[in-house]
């Protein structure tokens, strides 16, 4: 079985060839460095190491990793992965908390990466095995299972605010949105202006994007026309040829006005498009509009 991967940061070439060219030894996913997108990443991905691309990282940047790395549960025995230069790493090192399990140079071949991250993940594996040695075995598993199950048959009667938080009853419904775009700025934007109605997830790049579909399940994909890796019309394209992925609603963000490109994005027959910078009003206004 492949091992998991979740990848973050700048270095967004980096994070490319570690979905084109390491595909055959890891499964990976990739997050923005939002700290909700962090959280909700690594608990639906559930990842063997988590590995930090960097490239110019701001101070911000760096302590959102670090926080989410420090917080993450303790059981879980994950390695922190830096793939870096040496000022890069230098200035992690620095801040609070910026201290690796591995270290690999950014000119490292695709190869070496490979070997020393798997060495870092089976070690932790190892270490977690004999840690869990000396710990009691814990005998109420039948009982939890026995009330989760007690739960599910009052829910299954109608009664769904049995336990269950007020927070979470309000998102059960909730659409899901994921936000396509090479720039972090645009999913800081978009998830402040909508995340009170809908439930949002991002990618870097059309790479991951599809990907990410290939297990989960979005209601409206919200897609900038000029990526690095993959172009917004190769994405698109991408979709509509598979049928799992086919009739979900595409809507353009694109910060080109020349009306000659706007008319060419509007052939390959999306939802919409929206103009960058983006307009909350008109945003949630588009998205209403498709979702209703």
């Amino acid at each position: 079985m492949k091992k998991k991967l979740l990848l973050m940061g700048n270095n967004k070439r980096l994070i490319t060839d570690f979905f084109m060219q390491l595909d055959f030894y890891f499964d990976c996913a990739s997050t923005s460095l939002i700290a909700s997108d962090l959280r909700i990443h690594y608990q639906f991905f559930r990842p063997d190491a988590i590995v930090y691309c960097m490239h110019a990282e701001s101070r911000d940047n760096i302590n959102s990793v670090t926080k989410f790395v420090e917080g993450a549960p303790k059981g879980d025995n994950v390695p922190f992965v830096v793939i870096a230069d040496g000022g890069d790493y230098e200035f992690l090192c620095k801040m609070p908390g910026g201290r690796a399990d591995l270290r690999i140079g950014a000119s490292a071949t695709a190869a070496e990466m490979q070997t020393e991250i798997n060495n870092v993940i089976v070690r932790h594996k190892s270490e977690k095995l004999e840690a869990a040695k000396t710990e009691p075995v814990l005998d109420n598993a039948l009982d939890t299972l026995s009330q989760l199950d007690e739960q599910l048959k009052k829910l299954e009667n109608g009664d769904l605010d049995v336990s269950l938080p007020a927070s979470l009853l309000s998102r059960v419904a909730r659409p899901r949105i994921l936000v396509v775009d090479d720039s972090t700025i645009i999913h800081k934007a978009i998830k402040g202006y909508i995340e009170s109605e809908y439930d949002i997830s991002t990618a870097i790049s059309g790479t991951a994007a599809l990907r990410f579909l290939k297990t989960k399940e979005v209601n409206l994909i919200l897609l900038d026309y000029e990526m690095p890796d993959m172009n917004g019309a190769e994405v698109l394209k991408a979709l509509r040829e598979n049928p799992l992925t086919a009739t979900i609603p595409v809507v353009f963000l694109t910060g080109v006005n020349d009306t000659a490109k706007i008319q060419k994005a509007l052939r390959l027959k999306p939802n919409g498009y929206l103009l960058k910078p983006i307009d909350k009003n008109v945003l949630l206004s588009k998205i209403k509009e498709i979702l209703g």
